[in-house]
C-alpha cells in the first residue's frame, strides 16, 4: 500500500485489513499542495497505531525508512514485523509523521486499519 499526503490538507489514508501477526509493509508519498513531490530524503519519519477511539494510547511506533532505492525522493516505508502486531485484534488509527527540525512535524494523513486475530 502506497498513501499520498499533502503539506497543506488531510487527506484520509485507504482503510487496510490484515491478519494479527502478519508481515506488512506500508509507503507514504509526500507531495506539496501544487501535487509537485517533496524531497523528504532529510527528514525522519515514524508510524503510530493506536486503538480506535483512544488516540492517547499508541499501541505500536517504528521508526520508517527512506525509500533511496526507487528514483522519486518523496517516498518512506514502514515495516511492520509480525511479533509488532501478533497480539493485537480490533479496528485501529493509524498516522505516518514526517519530521524535520525541532517543532516541525507533519500528521497530515490517517486512516484505519482492522487487525483480525490470527488463527490458532
Amino acid at each position: 500500500m502506497t498513501s499520498t499526503f499533502s503539506t497543506i490538507s488531510s487527506i484520509t489514508l485507504c482503510e487496510e485489513t490484515m491478519i494479527a501477526g502478519t508481515y506488512k509493509e506500508l509507503s507514504f508519498d509526500a507531495f506539496d499542495a501544487d501535487s509537485n513531490p517533496i524531497d523528504i530524503s532529510s527528514f525522519t519519519y515514524t508510524w503510530m497505531l493506536s486503538p480506535f477511539g483512544h488516540p492517547e494510547v499508541v499501541s505500536v511506533s517504528k521508526i520508517g525508512v527512506f525509500r533511496s532505492d526507487i528514483s522519486n525522493k518523496n517516498r518512506f516505508t514502514i515495516y511492520l514485523l509480525s511479533t509488532d502486531t501478533a497480539s493485537l485484534s480490533g479496528k485501529y488509527i493509524h498516522q505516518p509523521v514526517i519530521s524535520g527540525n525541532p517543532g516541525y512535524d507533519f500528521r497530515l494523513g490517517q486512516g484505519y486499519i482492522n487487525i483480525l486475530p490470527a488463527n490458532g
